[in-house]
C-alpha cells in the first residue's frame, strides 16, 4: 500500500501504521464499523428516492450500508475504501444478500478517488471524521460527487460545550451553530439533523469489548504486538470516554442546491 494512502487510512481507522495489517482481525466481529447504520437507513427511505438512485459510499468498510441500501431499496451503490479485506467481506455480504448486481466495490484512497467530480445522486461519509479537513471543506469535497439537487448524508458530530477539542481526529469538530454555518456555507439545505449520542455510546461499548478479546488473542499470537495492542485499546477506551463528555454525535442530510 502506498505511503500516503496507508497514511490516510490509518488516521481514518485512528490506528498505527504498524498495527494497519491487523485491522481486520481486531474488527472481525463487527459488520458496520461504528456508522449510524439505522439512523441512515431511515433517512434515506424518508427522502422517497426513486429505484434508479445511484449511491456513492466513501469509506465503506464491510459494506454494510451499501448492502442494506441495495437491498431495502434497490439502489445502485458504488462503495469506496483502502482495505482489501473489508471490501472481500463487502462482496460476500452482497452475495448472502442477493444484491451483488446493484453494488461495486472499488479498492481505493477516498481522497483519491474524489479528486475527480461525479455526479452520484447521495453521497455517504460515515465516521469517518475529519479526513477530508474542516467541516466547510468535508461539504466542498462531497458536493463534487453530487449533481446539482443530489444529496449528502454526513455522520459525525460537534462539540456540546467547548470551542475546540485539541486531540487527534477531532480538529475538525466545533460547536454546534459553527458546525450548521460550515454545513450550509455554500447554499444547501439542511433536510435533518438527528441526535445519535445514544446509539453512539451502544456502538462504542460494543466494539470495546470485541476489540478487547481479539487484541488478547492477537497478543498471545505475536507477543512483540502486545505493546502496540495495549496501546490502541487504551486510546480507544479514552476517546469513547471523550466523545461521551465532549461531543455530541449527530448525521445531517443535506441537499445540494439546484
Amino acid at each position: 500500500m502506498p505511503e500516503k494512502k496507508q497514511q490516510s487510512v490509518s488516521d481514518s481507522l485512528e490506528t498505527t501504521e504498524r498495527l494497519l495489517p491487523y485491522m481486520p482481525y481486531l474488527l472481525q466481529d463487527m459488520w458496520a464499523l461504528g456508522c449510524s447504520e439505522k439512523d441512515i437507513l431511515q433517512v434515506v427511505g424518508e427522502l422517497d428516492l426513486p429505484v434508479k438512485t445511484t449511491v456513492l459510499d466513501l469509506g465503506c468498510g464491510k459494506g454494510a450500508m451499501a448492502v442494506q441500501l441495495a437491498e431495502k431499496y434497490g439502489f445502485s451503490i458504488t462503495g469506496i475504501d483502502a482495505m482489501p479485506e473489508f471490501l472481500e467481506v463487502a462482496r460476500k455480504k452482497a452475495a448472502e444478500y442477493q444484491v451483488s448486481r446493484l453494488c461495486r466495490f472499488m479498492e481505493q484512497d477516498i481522497l483519491k478517488y474524489t479528486i475527480a467530480s461525479h455526479d452520484f445522486d447521495l453521497v455517504i461519509l460515515a465516521s469517518l471524521g475529519g479526513i477530508f479537513g474542516s467541516i466547510q471543506d468535508t461539504v466542498a469535497q462531497l458536493r463534487r460527487q453530487v449533481r446539482s439537487g443530489g444529496y449528502m448524508i454526513i455522520d459525525d458530530g460537534y462539540l456540546k460545550n467547548k470551542k475546540k477539542l485539541i486531540r487527534r481526529g477531532y480538529a475538525h469538530v466545533r460547536s454546534h451553530a459553527e458546525t450548521l454555518k460550515a454545513l450550509t456555507c455554500s447554499g444547501d439545505r439542511l433536510i435533518r439533523e438527528i441526535k445519535t449520542s445514544v446509539y453512539s455510546r451502544e456502538i462504542n461499548t460494543q466494539y470495546l469489548t470485541l476489540i478487547k478479546k481479539r487484541g488478547q488473542e492477537l497478543g498471545q499470537k505475536h507477543s512483540d504486538l502486545k505493546k502496540d495492542l495495549d496501546a490502541y485499546i487504551n486510546l480507544q477506551a479514552e476517546e469513547c470516554g471523550v466523545i461521551d463528555r465532549e461531543i455530541e454525535s449527530a448525521l445531517w442530510v443535506l441537499q445540494k442546491k439546484i
